[in-house]
């Protein structure tokens, strides 16, 4: 641990339109105290590829400075790649590990710690924070921070400081372990090899004779965990109805005709449907598939193993801490369609839905619930404002949960009784009823005949009389489409 520990934090609130601002006096500040440290290469440590807090989908950042530290297919197939650049132990320039420090104040996908052989350290935190390391007290970057805006004050030590990692001891990716992998190979003619070179992402390679497997060694990066699973299947019926069953967190892993691994995604049932255009799991010549699991308590591998560097020394420590994205995956995993939840919504996008912050969840982000508009209300309305204002509690019913962009789709309407069907369901042509003009087209009028319930009067219908918006008038029903959701009326003649 170094002697001593900065944490630095803005001297308020961060409003969306200055985060770039405020990332920017942050690595200024880290800049200034590596510069006084001396520092002119960081080490990259126990890197993650989507964030630190979230597992969400995201490329890697397209910064100058980062130009090559990831690799073109992240995540990506086994092709004939080089290693990443990004990679725990990996050593940058000063230039691109600031570079990296301003994508994970950003939240721009990567997180990592960086340090030196000195003892000097920078570790982002979780809300605008950045902890700074060493063996110095390092005043005069301290002052310029200051001066900056920033917030600077001793602490004893860095949350993720490396002496507080849980880790779990795994065996090296040596000799013996390539020798168990020609065996397993040798006697079921192929395996399936997980490389995770960062955490939360994967590549994957499939050596399906002994002669293959030097040709996969040679494409692993530095320091990678390495898992190998039984082979890809070309049972693909067996693989949809795992995926239709979903009784686990997995991860589908598919091999094209062209022998190129496709890009692992985080199995759901509706993978598994064959019903729909483009079928997410597709079957033919020389097309394989396998689930693989997700859970550290589910995991089960033929081997495992981290690659030692090359001295035949394992120097990667990679840790298991539970981290605030997983127990986002643990609270997503728990929800099922159907479940009712409560929240408060938290922000809009236009006329598109709002989103909504769970009570279940136990650490206030992102919100988790998404309410579209045509989920709101039964009823008609002009403004999302009048349904769901920010602030307002609501109760909603879930509809589908996407467990890869950590989104639960949620439904208000779902917990009340459709009135559009139970009025129309009643009504018998030849019914007059009073209502009301909601709006006004170019081949006729819509009717608001009970609440949240409309009808058509077409133009031919109108007997010559013009409406506007907020009219009485009496109407005739001329016919129901249960189906379409229609109802056709005409005007009832004048008393």
């Amino acid at each position: 641990m170094p002697p001593f520990t900065y944490r630095l934090t803005p001297a308020g609130a961060v409003p969306f339109a200055v985060r770039e601002q405020v990332a920017g006096a942050f690595v200024a500040a880290a800049r200034r105290f590596a510069l006084q440290a001396g520092v002119d290469r960081l080490t990259i440590d126990n890197p993650m590829a989507r964030g630190f807090f979230s597992f969400k989908v995201r490329s890697a950042p397209s910064a100058p400075e980062l130009a090559g530290l990831f690799p073109p297919d992240r995540p990506g197939s086994s092709g004939p790649l080089p290693p990443s650049g990004y990679h725990d132990g990996a050593r940058v320039p000063l230039d691109t590990g600031l570079e990296l420090l301003r994508a994970m104040l950003l939240c721009e996908g990567p997180w990592c710690r960086l340090h030196t052989d000195g003892g000097f350290s920078l570790h982002v935190g979780e809300r605008y924070d950045l902890y700074i390391g060493g063996a110095e007290p390092y005043a005069e970057a301290a002052a310029h921070a200051r001066r900056s805006g920033l917030t600077v004050e001793p602490v004893e030590r860095s949350p993720y400081d490396p002496a507080l990692d849980e880790t779990d001891p795994q065996p090296p990716a040596d000799a013996a372990f390539w020798t168990a992998v020609h065996c397993l190979v040798a006697e079921h003619g192929g395996v399936l090899v997980e490389e995770r070179y960062v955490g939360g992402d994967h590549r994957w390679h499939r050596p399906t004779t002994v002669a293959e497997i030097p040709r996969v060694q040679a494409l692993l990066t530095p320091r990678a965990r390495l898992a190998v699973w039984p082979d890809l299947t070309d049972d693909i019926e067996a693989v949809r109805a795992a995926v239709l069953r979903s009784e686990r967190l997995e991860l589908l892993v598919q091999q094209q005709p062209d022998g190129s691994m496709r890009c692992s995604r985080i199995a759901e049932p509706w993978m598994g449907r064959t019903d729909i255009s483009f079928p997410m799991i597709r079957a033919g010549a020389h097309r394989r598939a396998g689930l693989v699991p997700l859970a550290q308590a589910d995991r089960r591998p033929l081997l495992s193993g981290v690659l030692p560097d090359a001295d035949g020394v394992v120097r990667a420590r990679w840790r298991t801490n539970p981290t605030p994205a997983d127990e986002r995956r643990t609270l997503l995993s728990s929800l099922r369609t159907g479940d009712v939840v409560t929240g408060t919504v938290a922000s809009g996008l236009d006329d598109v839905g709002v989103h909504v912050h769970l009570d279940l969840e136990h650490e206030r982000g992102w919100p988790l619930g998404f309410l579209r508009v045509p989920e709101m209300s039964w009823e008609y309305f002009e403004d999302v404002d009048e349904v769901a204002p920010i602030g307002r509690r609501i109760r909603a019913e879930v509809l589908h949960v996407d467990l890869e962009w950590e989104r639960v789709s949620l439904s208000v309407k779902a917990l009340h009784p459709d009135p559009w069907r139970r009025f129309a369901e009643a009504l018998r042509v030849g019914d007059t009823f009073p209502g009301t003009v909601t709006k006004t087209i170019p081949f006729g009028v819509f009717v608001r005949i009970a609440p949240g319930v409309e009808g058509l009067v077409h133009e031919t219908e109108l007997s010559g009389r013009t409406f506007e918006a907020g009219d009485d008038v009496r109407v005739t029903l001329l016919g129901v489409d249960l189906e379409r959701r229609r109802i056709s009326l005409s005007t009832a003649p004048e008393a």
